[in-house]
């Protein structure tokens, strides 16, 4: 019997904590504390997880996959990363960040 490797709890990570007090401190410094707002960075940071899950994934099983009769088709995983980066981006524009907020290269902007 296989034993499967641990889901790592992205939630727990340095990266997810200092974006999530990174975000909240910039709508902070607008003015922009209400629940309105930091329910908005929470979503994008439950995105942020689902984006890290669905790369283990890819990385995981490739970006092709057998399916139950043999053949080969895209890992769903591919496009629904693609997808959830979408979600992220719309999310970030609308609570107004830029990447710049977040340092450029190597920022914030590295999730879009």
């Amino acid at each position: 019997m296989a034993v499967c490797a641990k889901k790592p709890d992205y939630r727990k990570t340095k990266d997810f904590k200092a974006l999530r007090a990174a975000m909240l401190e910039k709508l902070a410094l607008r003015g922009l504390e209400e629940t309105a707002y930091t329910d908005k960075v929470d979503e994008y940071m439950d995105f942020w997880v689902r984006r890290r899950e669905l790369r283990d994934d890819v990385d995981a099983r490739g970006l092709t996959v057998t399916d139950e009769r043999g053949r080969i088709s895209e890992n769903r995983s591919v496009s629904l990363e693609i997808q959830v980066s979408r979600q992220m981006l719309a999310l970030f524009t609308a609570l107004g960040f830029k990447p710049e907020d977040f340092g450029g290269a190597g920022g914030a902007d590295d999730e879009l």
